[in-house]
Parts: structure tokens; C-alpha cells; sequence
């Protein structure tokens, strides 16, 4: 059954099923705005960037679980630097790759994936969560879903 639906992932593009607002900050700030700013905007990681000129290079991502697990390992200060808590470097895959793709290439490295366009812009960012409910929506089940979660 499950390969039933990763083959009709196939026929999915990671732009058809990705959000869209990315949230980002560079990487000069402390941990305490990630946290709030994941808290204002009900979200689970931020998109760690270095400005360049006018544009934002992508450089890590910090999760929810980035911060627990560093947090975990030695009582931190907020004001730590964002290179101790993001992960990097950062996994990305192009906004035309395929849904299945992408869900190997998030199983394979346990991680959400950042979208890039062609010139390396951000354009968004998948996680498992956006392909499970695409894998329910071919089977009619994404009702239920959405009601719980």
C-alpha cells in the first residue's frame, strides 16, 4: 500500500505542496528572537540566513527539536549565538523536484527540507507533515486529518 502512494508522489511537485512563508532571520541574532518569533507566528523552525548584497543566503535551519536538544545538553543563555543551536549545512531540493524525491531525501537525513528556486532563492519549505497530507488527500482521507491536526 505505502508503495502505492510514494509511486503517485511522483506525479506531485514540491511547489505544489510546500509552504510558502518561510520564515527566516540572519544569523548575527540570539535564540531568544527565533523563539519568539516561532511562538508569534506558530511555527517550527526558522530558515537561518547570511545577507548578501540584497539577497538571503540560506545557511542552516533551527527546529523546535534543535533548540530542545541543545538546551538539553547545557542549561543555555538566549542570548546564545544561532550557530550553536541551527543545524547546517542545509538541505534543500528545487521547487520542480518531485514529492517523492523529497520524501527520500527528508527520510534519508531526518530533516525538514528547504525550496530553492533555480538561482538559489528561497521559496519555500516541506516538511513530512505536507506530504502525509497530500498521500491522504489521493485517498480522501485528508478531511479527517485536517480536523486533527
Amino acid at each position: 500500500m505505502l508503495q502505492v502512494f510514494t509511486m503517485s508522489l511522483d506525479s506531485v511537485l514540491v511547489s505544489a505542496i510546500m509552504s510558502k512563508d518561510v520564515k527566516t532571520e540572519v544569523e548575527e541574532q540570539d535564540i531568544g528572537a527565533i523563539l519568539r518569533l516561532m511562538d508569534v507566528n506558530d511555527i517550527g523552525s526558522v530558515v537561518i540566513v547570511k545577507r548578501q548584497d540584497k539577497e538571503q543566503i540560506p545557511v542552516g535551519i533551527i527546529t523546535e527539536r534543535d533548540i530542545v536538544r541543545t538546551l538539553g545538553r547545557k542549561a543555555g543563555d538566549l542570548k546564545e549565538p544561532l550557530t550553536t543551536f541551527m543545524s547546517k549545512p542545509i538541505i534543500s531540493i528545487q521547487s520542480n523536484s518531485s514529492a517523492r524525491e523529497a520524501m527520500q531525501l527528508m527520510n534519508s537525513n531526518h530533516i525538514r527540507i528547504v525550496v530553492l528556486d533555480l538561482s538559489g532563492k528561497i521559496v519555500g519549505i516541506l516538511t513530512e507533515k505536507d506530504i502525509f497530507r497530500e498521500m491522504l488527500k489521493k485517498t480522501g482521507l485528508v478531511d479527517d486529518f485536517t480536523k486533527y491536526g
